[in-house]
């Protein structure tokens, strides 16, 4: 760091972040009004944060992940959302198993949601109806356990699909 920039009026977190990434050859060269003039630009970047603005990191084994997940009022020209898109798109692998797996989570949630807020709302059918029980081959213990026997089968005509 040049003498020029100990100086606590150049102290700015993203100006600092960014001069460190600056060659010590290249540095020397600032005369004080590029500096200022950096340290400004990095300033005003700093205003213009979205309303949204969340940042996670996340551990997973032993390997480290970041979420972020911006957003806010568009304020980029025309021109630059175009390059935005050549150079990150949209539709890649990675971003299209995550959008799936957003969209089936979205779906699973919403059903376990909606059958916990309309219980009368059922995916599954839970009135009784007849089914044959496979493990009673005989009339005799049929008829025991108060079924009927039909068909060389045992039926239950109270079977419950929940039990």
């Amino acid at each position: 760091m040049t003498p020029n920039m100990k100086n606590s009026q150049y102290f700015h977190p993203n100006f600092e972040q960014f001069f460190q990434r600056i060659s010590p050859e290249v540095k020397k060269t600032f005369t004080q009004e590029q500096l200022q003039a950096i340290k400004m630009a990095c300033e005003s970047s700093n205003q213009n944060h979205p309303g949204l603005n969340i940042r996670l990191s996340l551990k997973v084994f032993r390997s480290k992940f970041y979420i972020v997940l911006l957003a806010g009022k568009e304020r980029r020209s025309k021109q630059r959302l175009q390059d935005k898109n050549t150079v990150y798109p949209l539709r890649n692998p990675v971003n299209v198993l995550f959008l799936l797996g957003l969209f089936i989570i979205f779906i699973i949630s919403s059903f376990a949601i909606l059958s916990l807020v309309f219980p009368s709302i059922s995916f599954m059918p839970t009135s009784p109806h007849p089914t044959s029980i496979p493990w009673i081959n005989n009339k005799f213990d049929c008829e025991r356990t108060y079924r009927i026997w039909n068909d060389d089968k045992c039926w239950d005509s109270e079977h419950s699909p929940t039990f």
